[in-house]
C-alpha cells in the first residue's frame, strides 16, 4: 500500500490529488482541512484549521508497515487580503503565516521525526509558488511566506544528506502554475486601487490561460511517481516536460 497524508482536501488541488489517488485501490489518503468534502473506503478525515498551531500539533502520524510509499502534501495556502503593507490586520498576516510557513514547518517536522528511520520510499511534496520566487504587489506576506517554505524545503535536503542513503527522505517544492482555484476568484476581486496587476489575472480567465486542479494533480504526482528524475529541490510545472 502507499500512503498519503495531503493537507487542503476540501476542494482544489488537495481535492484533485485525492480523487485522482483513490482511483487506485492501493492507495490510502489522509485528507487534513477543517471541512471533509470526499467519501471513499480509503479516505481518512482529519478536521483540522491550520491556522491553529495547536490543531496542527495535534496530528498524529501512525505508524505504517510494509508501506511502500508515504507521502507529506502540504497542498494548503491562503492570502487572505489582496493589499499593500500597512494597510492589512495583524490577524491577516499571522494567519497567513500559519498556514503557509508554520503549519508545514511542524507537519514535516512531526513526518520526519516519525519516519526518518523508516527504508521506504518517503516523499515530502511542498506546494509553493512563483510568488515565493519573485515580487508581487499586495502580495508581500504570501510571497515571503512561499520563500521561506522553499528555503525550509532546501535546507531539509541539505541535511537529509548527512543521513545513510537508505533513511534518506525526499523533498519538493513545486510551484504549480496559475490554477483555476478559489484563491483566484479572490484575487479577482480585489481592486485595483489594492493591487496594481489585476488586470493580468483577470485577463488569464478570461483568455483560458489557467490550469485546472485536476490537470495540476496529475502533474504534480507525475513527480512523485518519478521522483528519481528531479535533481532540484525546487521545481515549477510549467518548466516540467513530462
Amino acid at each position: 500500500m502507499k500512503h498519503y497524508f495531503i493537507t487542503g482536501t476540501s476542494k482544489g488541488i488537495g481535492k484533485s490529488l485525492a480523487e485522482e489517488l483513490l482511483k487506485d485501490e492501493n492507495n490510502k489518503v489522509i485528507g487534513i482541512s477543517r471541512k471533509n468534502t470526499l467519501n471513499h473506503k480509503n479516505y481518512n478525515h482529519i478536521t483540522t484549521d491550520l491556522s491553529n498551531l495547536d490543531d496542527t500539533e495535534s496530528i498524529f502520524f501512525p505508524n505504517i508497515e510494509n508501506a511502500s510509499d508515504i507521502v507529506l502534501i502540504n497542498n494548503s495556502g491562503v492570502i487572505s487580503k489582496i493589499k499593500r503593507v500597512g494597510k492589512l490586520k495583524t490577524t491577516e498576516i499571522i494567519n497567513d503565516y500559519n498556514v503557509n510557513i508554520l503549519s508545514p514547518s511542524v507537519l514535516i517536522n512531526n513526518f520526519i521525526k516519525k519516519y526518518q528511520a523508516y527504508t521506504n520510499k518517503r516523499i515530502i511534496l511542498n506546494i509553493s509558488s512563483g510568488a515565493g520566487r519573485h515580487t508581487i504587489d499586495a502580495w508581500s506576506v504570501y510571497c515571503a511566506s512561499k520563500s521561506a517554505l522553499d528555503m525550509f524545503s532546501e535546507n531539509i535536503n541539505l541535511e537529509q544528506s548527512f543521513y545513510p542513503k537508505l533513511n534518506r527522505i525526499n523533498i519538493f517544492s513545486v510551484a504549480p502554475g496559475v490554477v483555476d482555484t478559489s484563491m483566484q476568484n479572490q484575487i479577482r476581486a480585489s481592486s485595483d486601487n489594492d493591487f496594481s496587476e489585476l488586470k493580468k489575472f483577470v485577463d488569464l480567465k478570461k483568455n483560458n490561460k489557467l490550469s485546472s486542479p485536476e490537470e495540476t494533480a496529475i502533474n504534480l504526482l507525475k513527480i512523485i511517481k518519478n521522483y528519481d528524475n528531479f535533481k532540484n529541490v525546487l521545481l515549477d510545472i510549467r518548466n516540467l516536460n513530462f
